[in-house]
């Protein structure tokens, strides 16, 4: 059951044409009102030059029960709970921010919002090496936080897919409503996340996702964790965003360094240059909290593996360049790498180019 402020606060949010701070407003003012549309139609000249003129007439005959109905019928057809800032479920972290969403509509498991949270993205466009990384920290990280990411391809898509597959917790924030998820070919990750873990979106179910929504969203990404761990982005990357709202809020931002000549190295270097704190192994993120985990038996290399490993640990390298620097043959060389590569200890980028998959003890 909602109370009579949380249904305010859903229908003034299904109508996209109102920002935010129209939405606020109208709250602080109708929240004491008993009869809206009257109220509405006698401020009338208050709304010229915020809304237009037809969105305004749609506005007013939407002041009626039916039309509220409708809203939470269709909601409760697809399992979505709309979460509103008056809600005992509303997470804390987002009310402590500047710009909270005054309703989170939200598919899944909403104790989830009461957990400790950390925050993984990253690029959609990645190296296999970066996914392998992605894939590393969600393992790793899952055992003692719910994770956050996003729904996009490349790192997201990896963090959700990693941790899912492990039974464990993970919640993903969308950029438009349910109804519209992007990218299409994600629909059915995202269906599994509002199953097995939890899916938000600040935005009611049938709105459309639009370029500016995304850094928007980041801010709820950065919000909810307790921190940030940046895995790779360009030049222009959303990463970007979601780092500078962490900062903002005061959340711990991690970042995982890259060789200079990587172009999707090039946001998380340059967040750590600007203070970001410098990860190389989820141990780094889980020791900066004070969590203790069970050290993983060190695998058994070869001295040839070793060397190899050694020789790509910073950045990867083509083949030619390894026998360059070991001083070997590439016959000699090529067995080795199959079979660190048939082991997952490292991954094939490019052509003939190789990098590290996942972190090693030696």
């Amino acid at each position: 059951m909602y109370s009579k402020k949380e249904l305010l606060l859903i229908w003034l949010d299904s109508f996209e044409f109102m920002s935010g701070d129209v939405k606020q407003s109208l709250f602080f003012k109708l929240e004491n009102e008993k009869d809206y549309k009257r109220f509405l139609l006698e401020n009338k000249d208050a709304f010229y030059g915020v809304i237009k003129e037809e969105d305004y007439n749609a506005f007013i005959s939407s002041a009626k029960k039916e039309y509220l109905d409708c809203l939470l019928s269709l909601y409760n057809k697809h399992g979505i709970k709309a979460v509103t800032i008056e809600s005992e479920d509303y997470p804390e972290e987002l009310k402590e921010t500047d710009c909270p969403p005054l309703v989170l509509y939200a598919k899944g498991d909403l104790g989830l919002l009461k957990t400790e949270k950390f925050s993984i993205v990253g690029s959609r466009k990645s190296l296999p090496m970066s996914i392998n990384t992605a894939k590393e920290f969600a393992t790793s990280l899952s055992e003692s936080f719910t994770l956050i990411t996003g729904i996009a391809e490349g790192i997201d898509s990896a963090v959700l897919n990693e941790t899912l597959s492990l039974g464990r917790k993970v919640i993903s924030v969308i950029a438009g409503g349910f109804f519209n998820i992007y990218p299409k070919s994600n629909t059915s990750l995202f269906e599994l996340v509002s199953i097995k873990g939890l899916a938000l979106s600040e935005n009611p179910p049938t709105v459309k996702p639009k370029p500016y929504f995304f850094p928007k969203r980041n801010r709820i990404i950065a919000g909810l964790g307790k921190g940030t761990l940046i895995v790779n982005g360009g030049e222009k990357s959303g990463v970007y965003s979601t780092a500078e709202y962490a900062g903002i809020y005061g959340k711990d931002i991690f970042a995982i360094p890259y060789g200079i000549n990587i172009p999707s190295g090039i946001a998380p270097n340059r967040i750590i240059r600007d203070g970001g704190i410098l990860t190389t192994s989820p141990e780094d993120i889980l020791e900066f909290y004070g969590i203790e985990k069970n050290k993983k038996e060190t695998p058994d290399f070869s001295e040839e593996e070793k060397e190899i490993i050694d020789c790509i640990k910073d950045q990867p390298k083509h083949v030619d360049l390894i026998c360059e620097e070991l001083k070997k043959e590439i016959f000699i060389i090529m067995p080795y790498i199959t079979m660190l590569e048939i082991k997952g200890y490292i991954v094939k980028n490019g052509v003939n180019t190789y990098g590290i998959a996942k972190r090693t003890e030696k």
